[in-house]
């Protein structure tokens, strides 16, 4: 059990992935909205924001996005760029200069803590050489690891998805056993995980790993969470738009805490996550208006784990 100096979650925010591309502008109302809503911390999505061009920090948008942050009063974390991969071997040097200006950034913000999705290949290159790629990585993670290190910032790469539609790629790290694998073999002190609980979810069926057992054995490198849900059912050609999967239940909902069908009160007595883990917020934004209650429930869940109450379903009520 932590010391009651170190919690176990010590910042709750939302993610900014609703923001209109590039609206820099718009910043300070969703800043102000996520304070309201009970944040202390803010999830900067890069992908929204364009602070990362041709592998080049755009110094411009950076100092804007700091402005916002000290206006706001929040705490942030950043969410590198998606497409990052320490992995490609058709880039690979801007891939690099991609992750280690998302770094500098992160120094430049106060940022603490940047998730960096897990490495994917073409299948063929995959099958061919699978440990080459995956020592190429290591490598590429010890060399940020240790600029990150030197600046106060924590790598948290994250388990990605399997998209049974993208079959013509593998995402090792969709399996969170070989994320924790891989991490173990890169030991960096700056290099830890994200968890994202809806992926692992979505991914366990179709790779066929027990999701409990998964999760606990990737937890002692955790120290940033994406909290959300879905019900493990993959998306599927052909069904509508994004309201008619939320309808059916489909694909990564992003969905709040309790609304999806992952079993969070069996989870979280396995979980040993590393003191001051971010508990970041991944929702959907046509989920909104439900944030208060989102938060609440985050907060709840962190409390758990340094020995509260065990946070209940806030929809049970109207269901």
């Amino acid at each position: 059990m932590p010391h009651p100096s170190e919690p176990t979650i010590d910042a709750i925010g939302l993610n900014t992935t609703g923001l209109p591309d590039c609206r820099i502008d718009m910043l300070d109302a969703v800043l102000r909205d996520f304070r309201a809503h009970g944040c202390d911390h803010v999830e900067l999505v890069a992908r929204r924001l364009d602070l990362v061009i041709g592998g080049r920090i755009h110094a411009a948008r950076v100092d804007a996005v700091a402005a916002a942050l000290g206006r706001s009063g929040l705490g942030a974390t950043l969410h590198a760029h998606h497409a990052i991969n320490l992995m490609d071997r058709v880039d690979p040097a801007t891939h690099r200069a991609a992750a280690e200006a998302s770094v500098s950034i992160c120094a430049k913000l106060g940022v603490q803590s940047m998730v960096i999705h897990s490495g994917v290949a073409p299948r063929a290159a995959w099958e061919a050489d699978a440990a080459g790629l995956l020592a190429d990585e290591r490598d590429a993670f010890r060399r940020l690891g240790d600029l990150a290190g030197a600046t106060g910032v924590r790598l948290a790469v994250e388990n990605m998805i399997v998209k049974p539609e993208a079959s013509g790629l593998v995402a090792y790290g969709a399996h969170p056993g070989a994320l924790a694998g891989q991490l173990a073999a890169i030991d960096h002190p700056a290099v830890g995980a994200t968890l994202d609980f809806g992926h692992a979810w979505l991914s366990a069926p179709v790779l066929g790993f027990d999701y409990l057992a998964e999760l606990e054995a990737l937890s002692p490198w955790v120290w940033h969470l994406h909290l959300h849900d879905n019900f493990g059912r993959v998306s599927r050609a052909g069904v509508g738009d994004a309201g008619d999967e939320v309808a059916l239940g489909l694909g990564d909902m992003h969905a709040p805490m309790f609304l999806g069908s992952i079993p969070w009160l069996d989870v979280l007595p396995r979980m040993r996550f590393r003191p001051g883990t971010k508990g970041m917020i991944e929702l959907n934004w046509r989920f909104m208006a439900d944030a208060p209650k989102v938060v609440a429930t985050a907060r709840a869940f962190a409390a758990f784990l340094d020995g509260g109450p065990a946070p209940r379903d806030p929809f049970a009520a109207s269901t």
